[in-house]
């Protein structure tokens, strides 16, 4: 009697024998299950853009600006820190070409001003001006109101661990391009 496997996966040919198809369909199924939480880490990613997009559609609207133009004021006038567009890009992933109309509406428009940093001539800060501070401030009412749902019913101690893992997360994602090249 014999044991044996055959399997044909493309120009592969697998002989195994019952044991190693056992072993064998837990690795397919471990690939599969690592998949699939990746599938639902990025499908909670893009649900929670879809909802935080959503709530800032009414000020967009009643701000004239768009969601791009949204994200580029909120960013610069929660991160002073990060406030060049190369940071917009970098930090905040938004592509470069998009950044820049947002940037160049938003200047147009008086919501922002572009500034020489002190230190090094070549870097231009983007600062928002007075006339945004409305916007500004509807806009971190609104993200504390979304921050406070996110919230709702996780422990402090839960949060910290979230927090935890998410920096490591993120720091892994850095990783992506250099491990790559």
């Amino acid at each position: 009697m014999h044991s044996d496997f055959c399997y044909d996966i493309g120009e592969l040919r697998l002989t195994c024998t019952k044991k190693s198809v056992i072993i064998i369909e837990i690795l397919i199924l471990d690939y599969l299950e690592d998949i699939m939480t990746a599938i639902k880490m990025i499908a909670v990613g893009k649900k929670l853009a879809n909802i935080y997009n959503g709530l800032s559609q009414p000020l967009c609207k009643k701000y004239g600006i768009n969601q791009s133009c949204f994200d580029v004021l909120m960013f610069c006038a929660n991160n002073p820190e990060n406030n060049t567009a190369r940071d917009i890009c970098s930090v905040r992933g938004i592509k470069s070409g998009i950044a820049s109309v947002a940037v160049e509406t938003l200047i147009q428009k008086g919501y922002l001003v572009r500034t020489d940093d002190p230190s090094d001539r070549r870097i231009h800060r983007l600062v928002p001006t007075e006339s945004a501070q409305n916007i500004i401030s509807d806009g971190r009412e609104m993200q504390e109101k979304f921050i406070s749902a996110l919230k709702r019913g996780i422990s402090p101690e839960e949060e910290e661990i979230f927090e935890r893992v998410n920096e490591k997360i993120l720091e892994n994602v850095k990783l992506f391009g250099r491990e790559e090249a």
